[in-house]
């Protein structure tokens, strides 16, 4: 087996050290902006008579470092003063300064901010009522919620200075003001008849110590767990998509997000810590409010890549919801974090919190439009056309260019999302209430998505608020039309990018004429399927429909109670209800592989029921003075899932486009399928505290599942254990430098559902009788495990202005999923066998940075990930008595481009058939004919060449926010280091001579191989194998490391109190998504997939391209 050096794929060795030179730049850049600190404040002298005010400043900024911000026209420190201080501190030094003087002062990090001082009136001259919030430094406090005790619509946010405005009354004159804001403790004013009010908030220690959502939706103390949790709050949909997973693209560590080349909605791919399993698709578990959530995507799970799929494909189930409906998000990205969700913790938890109500009433409507365009289309030439009735373009070359180009055929697509919520909170009660609908149209005509949502969320306590009732009721209605992704099958693309420069696609655009002959319209398509199922490609996206409505509700609700103030019980059960119609409409004259003379029709109705139902009990106590803490879950839930579905498939009958069950034959496509599963489990979790300084944790679960009836294996059991340590509380460090260090480790073991029928073999039927069941399953079959460990560390520095979470961790998954092939003396044909083992290990690491540069805050976020995955065990087992072995599996391809998994390599790695060569390493050419042929290959991985892996060695993000006042700057900006992909879209161009380098070698005389030219004809259709499919891919594989600008936005919060109090804040925001490439080498987009398997990504065959967006939002709150 040969292989490939890095310089003969990568075109060129130099550019991964300007990458790694790129990255080590941003590291500095980060770096130099991390905070210096003044001087010793504490030991200022002063001793003037009778100078400048200027002049003292001038001194106190020498001897402290600080620096003083005023504006002339308010302040006079021209003024002569006299000041004798000795050793004094900053506080001692500004008061005796400015006393008297009129000049208010506030200390903001190193800067003495000076203003006039606004002494209240007596009366309002501009008849309201004006204050500012403050907190404890002086600091102006935004987004306060300023409210009239005794009223439930007076109310104000505090806008960018801290003001409030209330219009003046006898009734305000007299009132008394509660102010609230997270994190400070709540404070009730009483106005006094004064006009101008000054209120300082204290900050609340123990609101400001950050939480998390783990597993079962139970929240800790961010200091308390002994694994990685990265929370995310609403803000990260500040830039969004019809899936609002993709806005979490580059903001979490050790997650790889891949959006799919479906168009509007499509479903998105995230892998946590690499992929686990070489058979199922490794994407993480989604969980809505502590309940998991049902994949519902309709695509299968796609562990084998196919040349052809690509078509009917649909949106995964978390594309139905509405990002407005999200509070915060947390992801779990290790077993050990996901631990209490047992069979299903392998790959990973995306958590989802839904938004409730708040105190007060607000009316939030917000409004969001993108709109979209191709990033990137193949690089085509127009130099030459084809010949008299060829499609390919290897004729003469043309007198004159193109009229028309490929660009016209795509559409700017948009996406538009509205949503109306409304929010009603007092003391014992809140309700949500929330619309949206979600309009998109892809780049594709006709590809078009659109999403209704409708959620209450409600709270309410009873029984001196001992008793707890949370309801929440959400419906989806989704309609999506011809999501199309990549491959052979009813892809556009095809006849689009092989369409000569001599010919005309707006001829094609009428893509139907009336047949006499047949009395109704056919397809216009002169050329055949070109042995590419190709057809016109305005009838395809008009002709071949692909429907999908989805109806979904989730109703669910909890019911909690406080026996004591230590110990509660609880309840939760939901229910999510899904009924999904799927229609494929294939009219005549569609290509006889889809459909027959008077066209097919496909009808796919099926329902989904999850029933999820918890009971818990937990305890919170301390004991010996707060010196031990306890914080413990003990529960037990049943998991039901049931499947019902109804396909009926077939040629139409008699009438032409009738899409009806009477007008199609079902003979041969006609199932209904049922099945139900059920898991039931049992589980604790309890953590202890010493001195909320070190915290132990553990938990275990145990679990029974109908996929392991008929086999030993039940009850699983997986446990976890781990344990953090706070350094600077345990060895009391007081330093300016170092505020926070914590210490955490944590070990695992958890699962990997089981695949359906496994262990209970069915039997199909044929003529009326059953036929043999040709698979079988051992006794001992066991579903894959996971054990993994980490270790981790989180800093913060200078005042908590610096954050570092470093986390490196090591996975084993073992007992894969085998299905060798058996010989014809057994009973059974296939066989399911555990096997084999795959490993996992990597680095987590993000460094944030909250910064002052003078009056604008800067935030800014580092990320990087590496994760190395490596195939520790293929098959080695035995069954009845016969050892089967295998260090390869083959895992799908063409012939000149096949992924394989092999003993000691990684889970993507991409094997490619090359040229024949000499003896000396140099591609045979013939001495006659000038010609080249292909290597010859034969079983296994003999002839092929090893290409590299589709994964890559690491990824990175850089992210920044800028604020001041109400003006606000964002971007992001991502990095995918490594990896190599294979483009069969760029061989089958090379085959129909339509690529630039087809056109280029002509002009040369001839493709250059070992310093001569031959012919470029014959050595494109060599190399493409003729039609694409069976290119050699030695010649086509890429690298797949890029850099881009991923995230632009720009927003303003209008301050708009001001002037009225009906609206209490309205921002408006332009938004930029996927703008351009910074690097990027490969013909296509790295980072989009064509499905969410384990092998869908690395193969490009005439994907959708991916797209740029731009747009505006604007969110306006009464």
């Amino acid at each position: 087996m040969k292989k490939f050096s890095s310089k003969e794929i990568f075109l060129g060795e130099g550019r991964l050290h300007a990458l790694k030179t790129m990255f080590s730049l941003c590291l500095a850049l980060f770096f130099c902006a991390v905070p210096t600190f003044a001087q010793d404040p504490q030991n200022i002298n002063i001793d003037v008579t009778d100078v400048p005010m200027s002049d003292v400043i001038r001194q106190i900024e020498g001897q402290s470092g600080y620096t003083f911000f005023y504006n002339n026209q308010d302040v006079d420190i021209n003024r002569n003063v006299s000041l004798s201080l000795s050793g004094s501190d900053m506080t001692s030094v500004l008061n005796a300064l400015f006393n008297g003087t009129g000049i208010s002062w506030s200390i903001e990090e190193t800067h003495v901010i000076l203003s006039k001082d606004n002494t209240p009136a007596a009366k309002p001259d501009d008849g309201q009522l004006s204050g500012k919030v403050l907190d404890s430094a002086g600091i102006p406090v935004i987004g306060a919620v300023v409210m009239v005790e005794g009223s439930d619509n007076q109310a104000y946010v505090t806008d960018m200075d801290g003001m409030f405005y209330f219009p003046w009354s006898e009734k305000i004159a007299s009132a008394t003001l509660n102010v609230s804001m997270l994190g400070y403790t709540s404070q009730s004013v009483p106005v006094g008849g004064r006009a101008s009010l000054t209120i300082t908030l204290t900050e609340d220690v123990e609101m400001l110590e950050s939480s998390v959502v783990t597993a079962l939706g139970i929240k800790r103390s961010e200091r308390a767990v002994s694994y990685n949790v990265q929370p995310l709050d609403a803000d990260v949909f500040k830039t969004r998509e019809a899936n609002m997973v993709n806005s979490l693209q580059g903001k979490l560590a050790g997650v790889q997000i891949n959006a799919s080349a479906a168009g509007a909605g499509g479903e998105t791919k995230v892998v946590m810590r690499g992929a686990k399993s070489i058979s199922s698709d490794n994407n993480a578990l989604y969980v809505l409010d502590g309940i998991p959530l049902p994949s519902l995507s309709l695509t299968s799970p796609g562990d084998s890549y196919s040349i052809y799929n690509g078509s009917a494909i649909s949106g995964d189930g978390i594309s139905n919801f509405n990002p407005e409906d999200i509070a915060n998000m947390s992801a779990l990205v290790g077993p050990s974090a996901a631990a209490l969700y047992g069979y299903k913790a392998a790959n990973g938890v995306l958590m989802l919190t839904t938004r409730t109500g708040e105190e007060g009433v607000s009316v939030s409507y917000s409004t969001n439009t993108t709109f979209s365009n191709p990033l990137m289309l193949p690089d085509l030439q127009s130099t030459y056309g084809a010949k008299d009735g060829v499609y390919a373009s290897w004729g003469s070359k043309l007198t004159s260019p193109q009229s028309w180009s490929v660009k016209d055929f795509f559409q700017t697509g948009y996406n538009t999302q509205h949503s109306l919520s409304l929010s009603i909170g007092g003391e014992t009660r809140s309700t949500y209430l929330s619309a949206a609908i979600a309009d998109a149209q892809g780049i594709i005509p006709n590809n078009d998505y659109r999403r209704y949502n409708f959620t209450i969320n409600h709270t309410e306590d009873f029984l001196n608020n001992k008793l707890h009732l949370s309801l929440l009721t959400m419906y989806m209605n989704v309609k999506e039309q011809n999501m199309l992704s990549g491959g052979q099958y009813y892809n556009p693309l095809i006849p689009l990018y092989l369409m000569s420069p001599s010919d005309d696609i707006n001829k094609y655009a009428v893509y139907e004429r009336y047949d006499a002959t047949r009395n109704f319209k056919t397809q216009y398509w002169p050329w055949g399927s070109m042995n590419l199922q190709a057809q016109n490609p305005f009838w395809i996206i008009n002709r071949n429909m692909f429907n999908n409505a989805k109806n979904r509700f989730i109703v669910g609700g909890s019911l909690k109670y406080d026996i004591t103030d230590w110990l509660d019980v609880s309840g939760r059960v939901r229910i999510d209800y899904n009924n999904t119609l799927a229609e494929q409409k294939n009219y005549a004259s569609t290509t006889g592989l889809f459909a027959g003379e008077f066209g097919r029709y496909l009808y796919n109705q099926y329902t989904t029921t999850q029933t999820y139902a918890d009971v818990l009990a937990n305890v919170h106590k301390t004991f010996g003075d707060n010196l031990i803490q306890l914080n413990a879950t003990l529960g037990a839930s049943i998991e039901d899932y049931r499947y019902k579905a109804l396909l009926a498939a077939g040629d139409l009958l008699g009438v032409a486009n009738l899409f009806t069950f009477a007008n199609m034959d079902t003979n041969k496509g006609f199932s209904k399928t049922t099945y139900n599963d059920q898991t039931q489990s049992v589980f604790a979790t309890a953590q202890i505290g010493f001195k909320n300084m070190v915290f132990l944790d553990a938990t275990v679960r145990s679990d029974w599942s109908t996929a392991l009836v008929n086999t030993n294996a039940l009850p699983v059991v997986y446990p976890s254990v781990g344990l953090s340590a706070i350094l600077t509380d345990i060895f009391n460090i007081d330093s300016k430098w170092l505020s926070y260090a914590k210490i955490r480790g944590s070990y695992a073991e958890v699962g990997n559902p089981v695949m359906r029928y496994i262990t209970v073999p069915t039997r199909a039927v044929t003529n009326g009788q059953p036929a043999r069941n040709t698979y079988g399953v051992a006794d001992d079959f066991v579903p894959e495990r996971t054990r993994s460990w980490e270790v981790g560390a989180d800093v913060k520095l200078w005042q908590d202005k610096l954050a570092i979470s470093a986390t490196y961790y090591h996975s084993m998954t073992f007992n894969q999923v085998f299905t060798p092939e058996m010989p014809a003396s057994f009973q059974y044909s296939t066989y399911y066998v555990n096997s084999g083992r795959v490993d996992n290990k990597g680095v987590e690491l993000s460094l944030t940075l909250n910064q002052n540069l003078g009056p604008v805050d800067w935030t800014s976020t580092l990320i990087y990930s590496r994760n190395k995955n490596k195939i520790v065990e293929m098959l080695d087992a035995t069954i009845d008595g016969t050892r089967f072995q295998s260090d390869q599996l083959s895992v799908g391809g063409t012939t000149g481009v096949q992924m394989w998994l092999t003993k000691g390599s990684s889970i993507g790695d991409i094997y490619v058939r090359g040229l024949k060569t000499d003896e000396h390493g140099f591609i045979w050419v013939s001495p006659t004919g000038g010609t080249v042929v292909p290597e010859e290959i034969s079983e296994g991985l003999d002839g092929l060449i090893y290409a590299g892996n589709i994964n890559p060695a690491w990824t990175g993000s850089w992210r920044n926010e800028f604020r001041w006042k109400g003006l606000s700057l964002g971007f992001m900006i991502t990095a995918r280091v490594g990896g190599v992909g294979v483009s069969l879209t760029e061989a089958t161009l090379d085959a129909f001579g339509m690529s630039q380098r087809t056109a280029d070698a002509r002009l040369a005389g001839g493709a250059l191989v070992n310093g001569q030219r031959i012919p470029a004809q014959s050595y494109y259709e060599t190399i493409s194998g003729g039609n694409g499919m069976d290119a050699l891919g030695a010649y086509y594989t890429y690298s797949m490391t890029n850099i881009r600008l991923g995230e632009l936005s720009v927003g303003y919060d209008i301050p708009v109190q001001k002037w009225q109090n009906v609206i209490k804040g309205l921002n408006v925001s332009f938004v930029g998504r996927n703008l351009c490439f910074l690097y990027c080498k490969a013909p296509f987009d790295p980072e989009v997939v064509s499905g969410s398997g384990n092998y869908s990504a690395g193969i490009d065959y005439f994907m959708m391209p991916s797209t740029r967006n731009l747009g505006f939002s604007v969110k306006v709150t009464f």
